[in-house]
């Protein structure tokens, strides 16, 4: 499957047996049916959160992921989750997290028993998908930084010019962090080609072009030399002018 599953579902769990202080005195189960509804292999992946009473947020299990044939079905029940989790609390509760390229059939099984041990509640439940945006990445990345004359105060101003393409359609928000503890105003791409300056005082600086979330795309960093302003130094042999130019999304 791919790295941005494009179907989530948010099952809630409750497993084991409460003392009336968070939920009615009784033993919980609960049971997650998966579906593949496909004619094709699918695979799908699934992760555990636990949810701590008084409002704490509990660990989160790392993803795991599950083959299914055409029309095959498996459930997750209490045990699978106490065992993925290890959590051997009385009472877990939280959500089981499903994400697939392909839409599921999800259904939840609740049963609630008394002192006996009989069953006393049986809710069913289709967990409907979110459908999640996955938002292009840079294809192609086209970057100048010019390192301009000395200003009054002794700093130069540097000039960003990006030029941008993108793996697909949608927007992207992107934003420079310019290596000395400031950053740029956010810019949305497309469109495709943007430009900004920024004044530096003489040293070495580590810029990095950061794509903003819900964008999952890979920052790109830059080394700029602004060099010391006349009497200082002489003025720096070589070009100001940097150009970099990245394809395919690296």
């Amino acid at each position: 499957m791919t790295k941005d599953a494009t179907f989530q579902y948010a099952v809630k769990f409750v497993c084991g047996r409460a003392d009336g202080e968070v939920l009615a005195r009784g033993e919980y189960l609960t049971a997650v049916n998966v579906h593949n509804p496909t004619n094709k292999d699918i695979e799908f992946r699934k992760k555990f959160a636990i949810a701590l009473p008084r409002q704490q947020p509990g660990p989160v299990s790392e993803f795991a992921s599950t083959r299914l044939g055409p029309d095959e079905a498996l459930e997750i029940d209490c045990p699978d989750i106490r065992e993925r989790t290890g959590d051997a609390a009385d009472l877990l509760k939280g959500f089981v997290i499903i994400e697939s390229d392909v839409e599921l059939d999800v259904v939840a099984v609740y049963t609630a028993a008394g002192a006996d041990r009989e069953v006393e509640t049986l809710h069913i439940e289709r967990v409907s998908p979110r459908r999640r945006e996955v938002l292009p990445c840079p294809d192609s990345l086209d970057i100048s930084i010019d390192v301009g004359d000395c200003n009054p105060d002794g700093t130069r101003t540097v000039t960003f010019d990006t030029s941008i393409s993108l793996s697909g359609p949608g927007s992207v928000q992107a934003q420079w962090d310019f290596g000395d503890s400031t950053s740029g105003a956010p810019f949305t791409i497309p469109p495709t080609s943007h430009s900004e300056t920024h004044n530096y005082t003489p040293g070495t600086y580590t810029a990095t072009l950061r794509f903003l979330p819900p964008a999952d795309c890979p920052p790109f960093t830059i080394t700029i030399t602004v060099g010391q302003c006349p009497p200082d130094c002489p003025e720096p042999p070589t070009s100001r002018r940097t150009r970099v130019r990245l394809t395919g999304g690296g």
